[in-house]
């Protein structure tokens, strides 16, 4: 009987440790199918579908900061190029006033000590900034004559470009990325502020350039630039609206026809660290002066100020005037200044876009040099340059590839995110740049051709900007028109002769063109070429179209749901099963 008893004890409680063993594993299975709906509903949201409805992935940008100008450092240079005129000083003897018999060309040159305690905490190993506005190729027909010491056109994009460039001594790995991230912080805070200039700009807009520097595109759109009644292309205007920090330190005062305005050309802003610890600030702007019979520019108050006129040559009489001066003093300019050397033309370049209408376009371009480079070839490289918004990127391993295959005729750099999959709103860079490298002399022929494959990511639908057919139909919602900035070329010729480069002085010095970009990656050109007037950068792109959206975002949920419930169901079953 006992052991019949302690038999059935033992029985019953088997038993009951099957049953709690059996809740308890239903219990699990249960919880484990809850976590995996949880996970796969989870993976549904963050889908690249609902990364697509997710269009403000950038961090909000830090305050702005606040600049102070020590008054005892400033200097400032003022050039004018062009007919004959006359100058007087101003009664204050803060300025000056002048007449001109046609278009004249003005050239500004700032320079003073900024305290850093009121900048940003300059990273140790930050060599210099630049930031430049240019206007070029933002005209359709860009008829402004040229002065002697400028480049000639279509060498600069139209926009903005900002640049940092590390000390040299950096060395490369963990350095490089720490000088590199802190560089990213400094900009993205001095630089915040002002639509066109960025503002809500995270440190992840900077693209990696060269060894030591970090680059930032962002172009203009020339219908902004238009601020005055003769729809002149000002870009001071365009910063003095901004709440831009450099507002107040490029803002020279030229009134002509009771108007402060100035035709900008280009504006450059250059920090750099002194060994004493101080912020060295050069500003150049050069713009154009339209013909008036009175124009007054007044000095920075406190500063030490000149004004400069260079006749159209050599023959025609210049001088210099300073505010604290009462007759002009006379000045030699020598020959070489007016004979545009070392920057001179080479050549035409010309782009065009091939299959423009579909996601896998490609880019034609040809460079037709001049005959009378033919001697220096075998001491010339071409370098062209490329920029692409984020709706677009090069896929490097593919140019790799066509390198290998011998299809393309270059070598190549290439810089920025390698993101082959994400949607355009997803990648947080505004876009990359390549730059192809050519040995003249490898090409036997003044004509050279070269075609770049391109590829579209796919984007959200468009809200504000408008839509055509596919063959460009106004009424049409297939496709959206975007025109690329065209590649920009330059050739570096060692010299065979010794380059005769004018004699200079702090004005010719400050009359000097930096092109953006080019010094950055190590690239001093010494001719151009310039954009032939068939270049065609349209794009095309395929967009979701409006009228089907609604049914597509309904249907893409039920299906999510559904497989999701599905995936419920079969595990459920599965559990009552076993």
């Amino acid at each position: 009987m006992l052991n019949h008893h302690n038999s059935q004890e033992v029985a019953h409680r088997l038993s009951v440790e099957s049953g709690t063993y059996n809740q308890t594993q239903s219990r699990g299975m249960r919880l484990l199918v809850t976590l995996t709906a949880l996970v796969l509903l989870i993976a549904a949201a963050y889908s690249p579908a609902s990364a697509l409805s997710n269009t403000d992935l950038r961090r909000p940008a830090p305050d702005g900061v606040a600049l102070a100008l020590p008054p005892a450092f400033e200097s400032e240079e003022h050039v004018v190029f062009g007919p004959e005129v006359s100058v007087t000083s101003s009664l204050a003897g803060s300025g000056w006033s002048f007449g001109s018999t046609g278009g004249s060309w003005y050239t500004w040159s700032y320079e003073t000590l900024l305290d850093c305690v009121d900048l940003p905490l300059w990273p140790n190993d930050m060599a210099n900034v630049r930031i430049v506005l240019s206007s070029e190729m933002c005209r359709n027909d860009p008829s402004i004559p040229l002065p002697p010491f400028m480049p000639p056109r279509d060498l600069e994009h139209c926009g903005t470009h900002i640049m940092a460039t590390s000390k040299r001594g950096t060395p490369q790995g963990a350095p490089l990325a720490a000088a590199r991230s802190q560089m990213r912080q400094w900009l993205s805070r001095f630089v915040s502020g002002g639509d066109e200039l960025n503002q809500n700009m995270p440190p992840d807009t900077f693209i990696d350039l060269g060894d030591s520097s970090i680059y930032h595109f962002r172009p203009f759109n020339p219908r902004t630039l238009g601020l005055n009644s003769d729809n002149q292309l000002n870009l001071l205007a365009l910063l003095k609206q901004s709440t831009h920090c450099l507002r107040d330190l490029a803002e020279p005062k030229v009134t002509y026809d009771d108007k402060q305005k100035l035709d900008n050309y280009r504006l450059e802003v250059r920090l750099q660290q002194t060994a004493h610890g101080f912020i060295d600030l050069k500003v150049q702007l050069i713009s154009l002066l339209r013909y008036a019979p009175e124009i007054s520019i007044e000095s920075l108050e406190n500063a030490n100020s000149r004004i400069t006129w260079i006749g159209p040559n050599e023959n025609a009489m210049s001088f210099s005037l300073a505010t604290n001066q009462s007759r002009p003093e006379v000045l030699q300019v020598p020959a070489e200044f007016f004979a545009r050397d070392p920057l001179q033309f080479a050549g035409d370049i010309t782009a065009r876009t091939v299959d423009y209408t579909s996601f896998h376009p490609s880019i034609n371009i040809t460079v037709d040099l001049q005959p009378a480079f033919t001697a220096a070839w075998d001491t010339c490289r071409l370098y062209t340059l490329m920029e692409l918004p984020r709706t677009y990127f090069f896929d490097p391993y593919q140019l790799s590839q066509q390198r290998r295959d011998g299809h393309l005729n270059a070598e190549y750099e290439h810089y920025g995110t390698v993101e082959l999959e994400k949607p355009a709103e997803a990648v947080s860079n505004w876009g990359s740049v390549i730059v192809f490298t050519q040995d003249v002399q490898q090409q036997h022929n003044s004509h050279i051709n070269t075609l770049v494959p391109i590829h579209m990511r796919y984007r959200l639908l468009p809200i504000r900007e408008p839509t055509v057919g596919y063959h460009g139909e106004p009424t049409g919602s297939s496709h959206v028109d975007l025109i690329l900035s065209p590649p920009v070329s330059a050739m570096v010729c060692l010299p065979t002769k010794p380059l005769h480069v004018p004699d200079t002085g702090s004005v010719f010095d400050k009359l000097r063109v930096r092109l953006a970009l080019f010094e950055e990656l190590g690239i001093f050109p010494t001719h151009s070429l310039k954009i032939a007037p068939d270049t065609d950068m349209l794009l095309r792109a395929p967009v979701p179209d409006a009228t089907y959206t609604t049914l597509i975002q309904m249907s893409t949920t039920m299906l999510m749901f559904a497989g999701a419930l599905y995936i419920v169901y079969t595990v459920r079953r599965k559990v009552s099963l076993t």
